[in-house]
């Protein structure tokens, strides 16, 4: 048996099999390109995409949130479409020529971490949001697949370095009986959306996707912020 301590973001005990959210390579491979006009015109393809993707997760979520908590996601449609994210982009494509994924990366970065470094906690999370967002549109650019909660067809504890508020928002409450990630805060989207969700969470939990895998037994004590895995029977 083993034990991983982390915060208690949301009250309640599980215990389940572990599910591992296992985020694909979203590696970028720096490369120019000629043809800028083409490469802002793939930009713009995904970002239409994805702003399908989020209408399609906010549709589910407004089936397990509120309307409230639910409209999180008209902020990513925002963020999507900001003509600022948008503008930088394509003066990446245009003046340095870069690939659409590396323009995107670079332009994420640099307003992810104008966000985290604000001391208001408001903002502080709008960094969280711009992830999410950007880390979907890459993912597009990139041809890869993000997993996909909504897919778990039995009770689970769900293992991941973070859940998005994308993620949060796709999950079954009847079949999630809890998550534990690597890391996160009492404020993070994840443990408030865990909390209106009524499911038991440990967040800032640093190691816990390295010690286990799919299918081992988790024991999460989300009062005293403890993952057990694989516990004996006392």
């Amino acid at each position: 048996m083993t034990n991983v301590k982390g915060i208690a973001a949301s009250s309640g005990y599980a215990i389940a099999k572990a599910y591992k959210l296992d985020m694909p390579d979203l590696t970028v491979t720096r490369t120019t390109v000629e043809d800028t006009e083409a490469e802002i015109a793939l930009y713009n393809k995904s970002v239409a995409a994805v702003k399908l993707e989020i209408a399609a997760i906010k549709e589910a979520a407004t089936k397990n949130l509120s309307e409230e908590e639910a409209a999180v996601f008209d902020a990513h449609a925002q963020i999507l479409e900001d003509p600022e994210l948008q503008s930088q982009v394509e003066a990446k494509i245009n003046d340095e020529k870069l690939c659409a994924p590396a323009a995107l990366e670079d332009v994420a970065n640099l307003f992810i971490t104008m966000f985290s470094s604000m001391d208001d906690a408001y903002f502080k999370e709008r960094a969280a949001d711009v992830r999410d967002v950007t880390t979907r549109l890459k993912a597009n650019l990139l041809g890869k697949s993000l997993p996909n909660p909504a897919l778990i067809d039995e009770e689970v504890v769900i293992i991941a370095h973070d859940l998005t508020p994308s993620d949060t928002a796709q999950l079954n409450k009847n079949l999630v009986r809890g998550f534990a990630t690597n890391i996160g805060g009492r404020t993070s989207h994840s443990a408030i959306m865990a909390n209106s969700l009524e499911i038991p969470a440990v967040v800032g939990c640093p190691g816990v996707c390295d010690a286990c895998k799919t299918g081992d037994t988790l024991a999460l004590d989300a009062l005293d912020g403890v993952v057990e895995i694989n516990p004996d029977e006392a």
